[in-house]
């Protein structure tokens, strides 16, 4: 499953990463991460952490 995040400047990659590991979700562990310049997808088969993670987000 891929699900987009939204990025701004509070939002960034770093605060996405920190944000996934509190919903079990590491990169490069159990999910991949590719950011563009206003968004982030991140797939994972974990898909009932992915998308609390990005309801919470």
């Amino acid at each position: 499953m891929t699900v987009t995040f939204p990025l701004t400047e509070k939002r960034n990659a770093d605060e996405l990463l920190k944000h996934l590991i509190q919903h079990n979700l590491s990169y490069p562990g159990n999910c991949a991460v590719s950011v563009k310049a206003q968004v982030a997808l991140v797939t994972s088969s974990h898909t009932f952490a992915l998308s609390t993670a990005r309801t919470a987000w």
